[in-house]
């Protein structure tokens, strides 16, 4: 009986060790994309940084002066970086 319930635990380990290592495999590769988008941010923000304000671009909204503003944005990575800094100006003040 003893046996038994070892063997029950060593395949509940098992089972647990297999589904906690795809979960940290999983983790890093959407930890690797968001470097990935991090970086082309910042270099689409620099870029912006660098030529001002892009006069096509048309504000989509603008805030009070004196309130903080978060604006959550999901961009798709194959966007071409252009697209993303004509993005970025319309949401800049």
């Amino acid at each position: 009986m003893d046996s038994s319930k070892e063997d029950e635990r060593a395949s509940y380990r098992d089972l647990l060790i297999s589904v906690l290592k795809e979960h940290e495999e999983s983790l890093h590769k959407i930890v690797e994309r968001m470097e990935k988008i991090s970086q082309r941010i910042s270099e689409a923000v620099q870029r912006t940084d660098s030529t001002g304000k892009d006069e096509d671009a048309r504000t989509v909204a603008t805030a009070p002066k004196d309130s903080e503003t978060l604006v959550f944005l999901k961009i798709k990575t194959s966007r071409p970086i252009d697209e993303i800094v004509k993005i970025i100006n319309t949401l800049k003040e």
